[in-house]
């Protein structure tokens, strides 16, 4: 007879197991579903053990992963060969479900078309996996290698192919290391294009990634010389800025704007000048804060400007990095691309390992309701005030304008929606926060959105791409800018001139 609990305890389980092994794929879920809780599992050992884990497993149920991985353990135990790997394969999967790292690193997944290792608990060493029967993580990290180069390969050998709803992919043509140092002698430069495949090299002893755009690691070609082909939708209007970061790395600190080499496709928007020195001016200043005391502001004027002469007025956050935007905006406005406006640009908020992303704290709604509110004050307020006394600057709202780019782009929007009656227009460049279906927004009293992404930057194009839909959806005045680019400082340089020209010319 049946327990209440719906266990079929009738069922054979020396039979049942004796059919699983060569069962299909469906028929192993349905046994499966007939294995679940028998009371006959706690006596098995074994072989028996090692098939029951085996058939679990295969039912795709998280909550069947710890019996799988106690019975393998047995059958581990009664010399079973496989159980101790199959063992430690069930204890990953639980691992990384439960959001640890995997003990054994046996766990491998595709990401962005390679084959990857998730994160794997440095404690566990190499003596442990080798009683389970696992081969050393050099071991693993190696075929993981094999597999992504074998993916990579089969892409290469297929014109145009790209994984589903992925922007870019890896590819490997097993390039000769003699015809990559002359091919980057003749194209003088680090990154060129054959077709849709843009290829990188760099002397290096170890494993770079392109920062920011491609986080893929590059691989060996011969010692000293590292290679990444990547496949590139649309790259032939792609504009991609690259550092060469050691893998595990980071960028240079300070020196954003600052790169290795950059890829312009024959398509892509055309280069902007870019003056230096200014024709105008850029000074530092101290803004005294009630919330924070003093903060640091940048503040770019065009040349001629004068107090008073309502030359439109920008406020920008990240105002640390407002030295490539002033350059290109200084020699747009010499060329009359775009109308003289002045920039004045609040520094962010530093942030380490100890005080967390204070930056995104200040910018973003919902993680630090109080840290959020002081800066929306200074911003808003104190910082508005301090620009038109010392500047200036026209305090109406037809004459003012709101700039930010990722998590700065998040806080533009946030003063569109919260603070729309005070400026006229908001530029927003690849915002990682999407909008709100419960968002109320004024669409006659709203100021227009200036919308800009790149389509190789992930969920911030998601984020800034589901802003212009939602704006489209009520009615709201808006622009959206889409460029093949990453999340890069150039793009948002080179749309700050274009955004101002539609607002004020």
């Amino acid at each position: 007879m049946g327990h209440d609990d719906g266990v079929d305890t009738d069922v054979d389980l020396r039979t049942l197991l004796a059919v699983a092994p060569g069962a299909d794929e469906a028929a192993r879920v349905h046994l499966a579903d007939r294995l679940r809780g028998h009371p006959g599992l706690g006596g098995l050992s074994g072989t028996d053990a090692y098939v029951a884990a085996d058939l679990l497993r295969s039912s795709g149920a998280l909550a069947d992963l710890p019996e799988a991985a106690r019975l393998a353990r047995v059958a581990h135990d009664d010399g079973v060969a496989g159980a101790g790997h199959l063992h430690a394969n069930l204890v990953d999967q639980v691992s990384l479900y439960s959001g640890r790292p995997q003990p054994y690193g046996t766990v491998l997944v595709e990401h962005e078309g390679d084959v990857v290792q998730p994160p794997v608990d440095p404690s566990v060493d190499d003596d442990a996996r080798r009683v389970l029967g696992v081969p050393s993580l050099a071991e693993l990290r190696a075929e993981a290698e094999r597999s992504s180069r074998e993916l990579a390969r089969e892409r290469a050998a297929t014109p145009g192919l790209l994984p589903r709803s992925q922007r870019f992919c890896r590819v490997w043509t097993d390039p000769d290391p003699a015809d990559l140092r002359a091919r980057r002698d003749a194209e003088g430069s680090s990154a060129w294009a054959d077709g849709d495949v843009l290829t990188f090299v760099v002397d290096s002893a170890v494993p770079v990634v392109a920062s920011p755009t491609f986080p893929l690691p590059s691989w060996e070609v011969e010692p000293g010389l590292h290679a990444l082909q990547v496949r590139v939708e649309r790259l032939e209007e792609a504009v991609v800025t690259y550092t060469f970061v050691p893998l595990g790395g980071v960028p240079r600190a300070g020196t954003r704007g600052a790169h290795d080499g950059r890829f312009r496709g024959p398509s892509a928007p055309p280069e902007q000048r870019s003056n230096d020195p200014l024709r105008g001016t850029l000074t530092d200043h101290l803004v005294a804060s009630e919330p924070f005391g003093d903060r640091a502001v940048s503040v770019y004027r065009p040349a001629g400007h004068r107090p008073g002469d309502g030359t439109p007025v920008v406020y920008a956050t990240d105002g640390n990095l407002l030295g490539p935007y002033a350059r290109r905006l200084d020699a747009a406005i010499e060329d009359g691309h775009c109308p003289p406006v002045v920039l004045v640009g609040a520094h962010a908020a530093p942030s380490d390992h100890v005080h967390g992303n204070q930056r995104a704290l200040e910018y973003l709604v919902g993680f630090d309701p109080a840290r959020f509110a002081a800066h929306e004050r200074f911003f808003t307020d104190e910082l508005v005030a301090w620009a038109e006394s010392t500047f200036g600057v026209p305090a109406e709202r037809a004459r003012r304008a709101v700039f930010g780019c990722s998590d700065g782009g998040g806080h533009a929007l946030t003063v569109a929606r919260r603070h729309g009656d005070r400026f006229a227009h908001v530029i927003a460049c690849s915002t990682g926060m999407p909008p709100e279906a419960q968002f109320r927004w004024d669409v006659d009293g709203a100021p227009f959105v200036h919308l800009c992404a790149g389509t190789l930057e992930g969920g911030f194009h998601q984020a800034t791409e589901a802003w212009a839909a939602f704006l489209h959806l009520v009615g709201a005045r808006h622009h959206f800018t889409e460029r093949v680019a990453g999340h890069d400082l150039v793009q948002w340089a080179e749309e700050l001139p274009a955004a101002l020209r539609r607002a004020w010319v």
